[in-house]
């Protein structure tokens, strides 16, 4: 059968595919299928050269295919997600209706799942690698050859996941660091031998990660590896939708009740899932991860609470369903088991994300009816009748401080603001806004950060000297400079200080609106900026996005370009996470101040935050 003549009349994407066309304007098919640009012109763009440009231009194009193909992917997961989530529900309701209530809270199955999900998952490629068992995809990328010629899957993997451990975990998470009789980092391994999901999401992460640091090296390796690295990438992620997607299904099948460590791990994974999104893209897709997350969190504490009250709050009594007891000879006694490790490391940061995502969304923290149980820390007077092994089951074993580098109030304190911001506005759209009572309640809040952040500054005496100045990529990345107690507890109450600081900026803006020369507002942007100036390191600027961005916003025309410097400052940092986003938030309320205040009464900060077109996380 002979081919289709190529049409010379087809537009310049499918020419430089060389796909055939089918010259629809303004959009031919081929292009729209795969969501790319489509350029009809008279004239041949610079780019078709028959030379480097139009290599250039081709090999970008493929990249670009395959990123929109797994954004196509992406967004069918969400719909699945949001599809499971909403069965769930469903399911929930029919078996409570049934359920006689009287299992004992001990009991967790860990069966393994039926023969038909285990034969759905079966290998049809025989290698398989060590964690993952996992098929290759049948398709290879222009870098293959070069890689593969030298390591097999396994090893890459293997590579990728020590890399992972050694570099982009602690990087991502700086400020988490368990010690040996918390058993360190290892419930990470112990959990990627367990769990699909999570060890692709890893692997996706450790890509990306080493896909940017190759950016910076030779000429010569920079090409061909991170056109490998950015396809495995995208195979990697694939793979982690396509594992969740089936864990969510047997979910979703079998119910949550009973099933608490399968249930743990897949919010684990949606959880990675969620700080892949925001470190990489931050398109807004995380909105629907974090709902899944703390819709599956939610449904963790309902269907396997304890019918006992053996354990004074609902989460230790959940970490002992999911491992042994830890507390036979120390305060801290045995480590926590890979589960329990998961479970605290995860509900952590998940309070700590669904607070922040509230002040985007414009609603209270949907976890916030949890703050009071896992977040408030009794004072010294309430705790000195208590033994140490009292404390272990009594207090919260949450301690964002080990997480996140930032006090537990402050993030409760965010939440008050958020909760009371989203009742402000439900209030104003029925008419019936309270203005002495939004004042009342905003006072509470406003004494509570003012009391804390004194006692703040009372201890906080600066005792850090700046690190030398560290410049390449891999440098920063290889290079740890360990902190003494003292500084490390000094750097802590510095980020929580620019925190509370935003927290009242936010605070101020709530209650009076967008006014950015209100004294109130000047004086604690003011405040937070000599904190931003005086911050040891500037990895340090990468855990207090969200203030920088509440305070950036604030800022006067001079002091524009502190805000800059300060991002520059980061050096090769600024290209992971969220800073660019962030100063990209900052530049359009910056060049769009006269219209802003011209309608000031309609701009708050959420309006920020959703001013690139979509929500944006800044963490």
């Amino acid at each position: 059968m002979t081919s289709k003549t190529r049409s010379s009349d087809g537009c310049w994407t499918c020419r430089l595919r060389r796909k055939k066309c089918d010259e629809v304007r303004p959009v031919c098919d081929a292009c729209a299928a795969l969501e790319i640009d489509c350029l009809y012109s008279d004239e041949k763009p610079a780019w078709m050269d028959n030379g480097p440009l139009q290599k250039e231009k081709a090999d970008w194009l493929k990249q670009d295919v395959k990123l929109k193909a797994s954004r196509r992917r992406e967004r069918r997961y969400l719909q699945a997600l949001e599809h499971g989530i909403e069965t769930l529900d469903v399911s929930r309701t029919e078996a409570d209706s049934s359920d006689s209530g009287d299992a004992s809270f001990t009991q967790n199955r860990t069966a393994p799942p039926p023969s038909s999900a285990v034969a759905a998952e079966t290998a049809t490629n025989g290698h398989q690698t060590a964690f993952s068992q996992q098929p290759t995809p049948p398709y290879s990328t222009p870098g293959d050859d070069l890689i593969e010629s030298g390591w097999g899957i396994v090893e890459r993997e293997l590579n990728t996941t020590m890399m992972y451990l050694d570099y982009v975990f602690p990087f991502l998470y700086p400020f988490y660091s368990p010690s040996l009789l918390d058993a360190g980092r290892g419930w990470l391994l112990v959990l990627f031998s367990r769990n699909k999901a999570l060890l692709h999401t890893a692997l996706s992460l450790g890509s990306h990660f080493f896909s940017v640091i190759l950016n910076h090296t030779s000429e010569s390796l920079r090409e061909p590896c991170k056109t490998h690295n950015w396809s495995e990438l995208t195979r990697q992620q694939d793979l982690a939708l396509h594992e969740l997607q089936a864990e969510m299904q047997r979910i979703v099948a079998r119910g949550v009740k009973d099933y608490l460590v399968e249930t743990t791990r897949v919010m684990s994974s949606v959880i990675q899932l969620l700080t892949f999104e925001v470190s990489i893209a931050n398109t807004g897709n995380w909105v629907m991860h974090l709902d899944a997350a703390t819709e599956l969190f939610s449904l963790i504490v309902q269907e396997n609470r304890a019918t006992s009250n053996l354990y004074p709050t609902f989460f230790i009594d959940l970490l002992m369903q999911l491992g042994p007891k830890p507390f036979c000879m120390t305060p801290r006694n045995q480590p926590w088991s890979a589960d329990q490790a998961s479970l605290r490391f995860s509900v952590a940061f998940l309070l700590f994300f669904d607070t922040i995502a509230a002040t985007v969304l414009e609603r209270p923290p949907r976890l916030h009816g949890f703050h009071q149980n896992l977040l408030t820390e009794p004072d010294e007077d309430t705790k000195k009748p208590w033994t140490n092994a009292e404390k272990e089951y009594i207090f919260p074993h949450i301690d964002l401080r080990d997480f996140t580098g930032i006090q537990n109030w402050i993030v409760m304190s965010i939440g008050e603001i958020a909760a009371l911001d989203s009742w402000k506005k439900e209030m104003k759209r029925n008419g019936s806004l309270s203005v002495s009572q939004l004042v009342m309640r905003a006072g509470i809040i406003e004494r509570d950060l003012q009391k804390n952040i004194a006692i703040l500054e009372q201890t906080n005496g600066r005792g850090y000297e700046k690190p030398g100045k560290v410049n390449g990529l891999l440098e920063l990345l290889v290079s740890r400079p360990s902190l003494n107690p003292l500084q490390h507890d000094e750097i802590i109450a510095a980020i929580t200080c620019i925190w509370a600081q935003g927290a009242l900026t936010y605070l101020n803006v709530v209650v009076s609106g967008w006014q950015p020369s209100c004294p109130e507002i000047r004086t604690s942007v003011a405040h937070t900026l000599r904190s931003l100036t005086s911050l040891p390191t500037p990895s340090a600027m990468r855990s207090i996005m969200w203030p920088f961005a509440v305070t950036g916003c604030m800022a006067c025309p001079e002091e524009e370009q502190t805000f800059r410097d300060l991002v520059t400052g980061m050096g090769p940092l600024q290209l992971f996470g969220t800073a660019t986003k962030t100063l990209a938030i900052m530049e359009h309320v910056w060049a769009n101040r006269a219209e802003i205040e011209r309608n000031a009464d309609q701009w708050d900060y959420a309006a920020c935050f959703n001013s690139l077109g979509h929500a944006s996380l800044l963490l």
